[in-house]
């Protein structure tokens, strides 16, 4: 009869009391938490013994009826506390044979105690069996022995608590402890990935390169502000430790701990780096640190198991060592090892180096360092050779070269005239031979077999363009020139190794002068070599071959001193949501070396130049697209640059944003060079001082938009305005006169001509002919006017595209599968559309192929007709 507990308590914590039995008070139930709660139920209800022994604790205890209740069997009692939960403080049965025994208890009768001790009746300070078992036992015992045996029962009552070995406290930190600081640090990881990654998706880190910004100092900012951090996250771990009283920190020397958790950050930062090198996206760049941070993760649970121990062969272990979280985890266990106990006096700095197995906590040092080195090395590497969205990846040797220890890049080769190049431009115009001179350098002969093998592509090239070479050529260019482009090109390789028919040819042996004071607006197709032009300007990538010089400095060798005297606007926006238009300024003008006590005047001048002086100091999120974009011509304004390039300023603006950037290029002309592009020809015609349209890679033309116009549009417009029925009369008189004249347009009163350029000597009598017979023709008024820049351009679009399929023919001949290649190639171009598509598609038939090649003949037998006609019209306009 009874309940037995064991206790959790020591030895040396043992209690003996003697305490007389009226201070073990009777446990009632609480009516404040239940009115209708029971103290004590009871089976066999009938019997009167039992109702005896019941009454007499009733009695003993003060105890109402409402809170005694009796039932009759067992199984009654059973049922009541399972229907009644947590509604009774205890249950007495009384197990013997009644019928046997009707009006007595047996002495070999079992009873037994049930005591409530769930949760929700349990109290807060009170022991389950000391506070109720045990005072309820004394009263039942005391009671059967005044019921049956008539005697008063006194009871003195001992206890203890059984005896067991000491409990020594578990320090969690050689199980869990690496676990925790690895989490700890190397979750910032993930972090610091997706920022690096998400500033190269957005390209701001190609624009603050344009802008001046170099490579070393990109990637100390970044180091910086995440080992600085993480530093924070060390002292912090390190703080929270000693706080909660871990042996680990309170016993073992500072340094051993601190230098291990310093180079492990150390290891997370240079780590980042390497990933972020060879991921394009910031979305990529999170799953990929959240899945390394679980694999590291699991790696550390077997470090000192599994990878460091007798296990597993040494060699293993050395091989692991490269993974530096798996060397920290091996340094934090080895740690621990020496404060297991509150006795245990941790590890001193001056036996780091005779510790553990395998190797010692000195060796986990140098291979943390090791790692670190190799991870920052590779990070290095991989950001020079691993091509991205914007620029071109250096060749895998790149170390290897002089111009890379010299900081200096390859420097344009000299270049010799042709034959053509140097003949007078004006007495040979129809020249379509160009012979290079033989150069007794390997450098210039190499550069006249490029010359050689480019002959047939200057067939049609404008005079203007040759002009422009030759002068570059000689050096008798414009003194006023300030930005001059010798023979640029850029070639996007798909194997490093050698040349393939899928290699792209972005700008092709470009000539071009830039005068102070001048905008020159750089036109061209999507994909033509505009921001590739701009691209290799600022330094972002260097060209194939050529070079160019701004004020004298090389773009090759003195892009540092360069970029201080330029700015950009790039094409996308770069700019940080978070940051205000004031901001911005001022980081830009850091860029650009400004005195610290110019840049406040700097900020107010820029802000109030693009007008958004206003809402300086709001976030730039909050921006309109055009605010947007008016920051960033304020940018590359900023610094006092002499050349500033401008790539597609005004896409995606409203006219009347545009018109206000307008403006503002407008104002910027003075004491500047500007280079413009655009897809506007209304923006290029009033901006512009001289224009160059670029296609395929090549300059094309060069010149005022006036001489364009006059050069390569179809001629002038003239609009008549007559008398209602004279119309007539004045077709008939305009065919009389031109022959050949375009009728674009006719009214009841209006008629709209265009009257070809070889007809332009005659429009002066034509005019005399009209002012003089005004009235005889009925005609009310005329208007003339050139032919508009779109058309011009659209003109020199058309005679790329034909001359693209001349070229095509050239390099690939008959072979069919070059050919289908090549279309493959060609679908994100405007020139495919001028290429007959059947010419590339994959047929099985001889019959098919021999059709195709006709066909291909016949299309660029009609492009060297076209642009013999237009080569020859440009001829008699010169």
């Amino acid at each position: 009869m009874g309940k037995s507990v064991q206790s959790t308590i020591s030895s040396e914590d043992k209690k003996i009391l003697h305490q007389p039995q009226e201070e073990f008070q009777f446990p009632r139930c609480n009516t404040q938490f239940d009115k209708n709660c029971i103290t004590l139920a009871y089976n066999k209800k009938s019997h009167p013994q039992v109702q005896a022994v019941v009454e007499f604790i009733q009695n003993e205890h003060d105890l109402p009826d409402k809170e005694i209740h009796p039932v009759d069997t067992e199984d009654d009692l059973d049922t009541y506390l399972f229907d009644h939960p947590n509604t009774t403080v205890a249950g007495l049965v009384f197990r013997f044979d009644s019928e046997a025994n009707p009006d007595t208890i047996p002495s070999d009768s079992k009873f037994f105690i049930q005591i409530n001790e769930t949760t929700i009746y349990t109290y807060v300070g009170v022991d389950d069996y000391l506070d109720v078992f045990v005072p309820i036992q004394i009263s039942l015992q005391k009671a059967l022995f005044k019921v049956i045996g008539e005697y008063d029962l006194d009871l003195d009552i001992t206890y203890m608590k059984y005896p067991h070995p000491q409990l020594l406290p578990s320090d969690i930190i050689p199980s869990a402890g690496s676990n925790f600081w690895f989490w700890a640090i190397l979750f910032q990881m993930v972090i610091q990935l997706s920022q690096i990654v998400e500033e190269k998706e957005t390209r701001k880190r190609f624009g603050m390169r344009m802008m001046g910004l170099s490579d070393f100092s990109y990637w100390m900012s970044w180091f910086i502000l995440d080992f600085g951090v993480l530093l924070i996250s060390i002292f912090i771990l390190i703080a929270t430790g000693a706080m909660f009283g871990f042996n680990f920190f309170l016993h073992n020397s500072f340094a051993t701990y601190f230098v291990l958790f310093l180079l492990f950050g150390l290891n997370v930062v240079a780590l980042s780096f390497l990933l972020s090198t060879l991921i394009k996206k910031a979305k990529t760049a999170t799953m990929v640190g959240f899945g390394l941070f679980c694999l590291f993760t699991i790696l550390n649970s077997v470090a000192s198991t599994v990878i460091y121990s007798d296990l597993v062969p040494k060699v293993v272990g050395i091989l692991f060592a490269f993974l530096s979280p798996v060397v920290f985890s091996k340094g934090i266990n080895d740690l621990a090892q020496f404060t297991l106990t509150e006795d245990d006096p941790g590890l001193k700095w001056k036996n780091i180096g005779d510790t553990t197995e395998i190797f010692p906590l000195s060796t986990c040092y140098l291979w943390l360092l090791l790692d670190f080195a190799i991870y920052l090395i590779l990070a290095l590497y991989m950001d020079n050779v691993v091509p991205g969205e914007i620029g071109t990846a250096k060749k895998p040797w790149y170390f290897l070269t002089k111009e890379y220890w010299k900081g200096v890049q390859r420097e344009h080769k000299k270049i010799h005239l042709s034959s053509s190049d140097d003949s007078d431009s004006s007495s040979s115009s129809n020249s379509n031979s160009d012979s290079d001179s033989d150069s007794n350098s390997n450098s210039d002969s190499n550069h006249g077999k490029k010359r050689q093998k480019n002959n047939n592509d200057k067939k049609f090239e404008d005079l203007d363009v040759k002009r422009l070479r030759k002068q570059l050529i000689t050096g008798t260019e414009s003194k006023k020139s300030v930005v001059k482009i010798y023979g640029m090109t850029k070639i996007f390789r798909k194997n490093f190794l050698k040349k393939t028919i899928k290699d792209f040819k972005a700008v092709d042996d470009l000539y071009l002068t830039m005068e102070s004071e001048q905008l020159l607006a750089l036109l061209g197709p999507n994909g033509s070599g505009k921001t590739t032009t701009i691209n290799m300007l600022t330094g972002l990538f260097p060209p194939t071959e050529g070079t160019a010089k701004i004020y004298g400095k090389s773009i090759l060798s003195e892009i540092s001193q360069v970029r201080d005297n330029l700015g950009v606007c790039p094409q996308h926006d770069i700019l940080w949501d978070e940051l205000t238009a004031r901001e911005h300024i001022k980081m830009f003008s850091g860029l650009k070396n400004l005195p610290k006590d110019q840049i406040p005047k700097e900020i107010e001048d820029r802000l109030a130049e693009v007008d958004l002086a206003d809402v300086a100091n709001q976030r730039v999120g909050s921006y309109s697209g055009g605010m947007k974009r008016r920051l960033s011509v304020a940018i590359a304004l900023t610094g006092s640059a002499e050349v500033v390039l401008l790539d597609e300023p005004t896409t995606g603006m409203d006219p009347v944003a545009r018109r206000h950037v307008w403006e503002i290029i407008e104002k910027a002309k003075k004491k500047r060079v500007i280079l413009l592009t655009t897809h506007s020809m209304e923006e290029a015609d009033i901006l512009s001082d001289k224009i160059a349209i670029i296609a395929a890679g090549k300059l094309r033309c060069v010149g005022s938009s006036l001489h364009l116009k006059n050069k390569f549009g179809t001629g002038y417009r003239i609009s008549i305005i007559a008398k209602e029925g004279k119309i007539s009369g004045v077709k008939k008189m305009v065919k009389r006169k031109f022959p050949k004249a375009n009728f674009l347009g006719e009214t009841i009163t209006t008629i709209t001509i265009e009257i070809p350029r070889k007809k332009n000597k005659q429009l002066p009598q034509f005019f005399e002919y009209l002012e003089e017979n005004q009235k005889g023709l009925g005609i009310s008024d005329f208007s003339v006017s050139l032919t508009t820049l779109e058309e011009v351009f659209l003109n020199i679009a058309d005679r790329a595209a034909n001359e693209r399929i001349l070229e095509m023919k050239e390099k690939i001949g008959d072979d069919e599968k070059a050919l289908e290649e090549l279309e493959k190639n060609m679908k994100t171009t405007h020139y495919s559309e001028k290429f007959p598509k059947k010419n590339f598609s994959n047929k099985k038939k001889k019959k098919k192929k021999k059709k195709s090649k006709k066909d291909l003949n016949k299309n660029i037998n009609s492009s060297k007709n076209s642009l013999s006609e237009t080569s020859s019209s440009n001829s008699d306009q010169d």
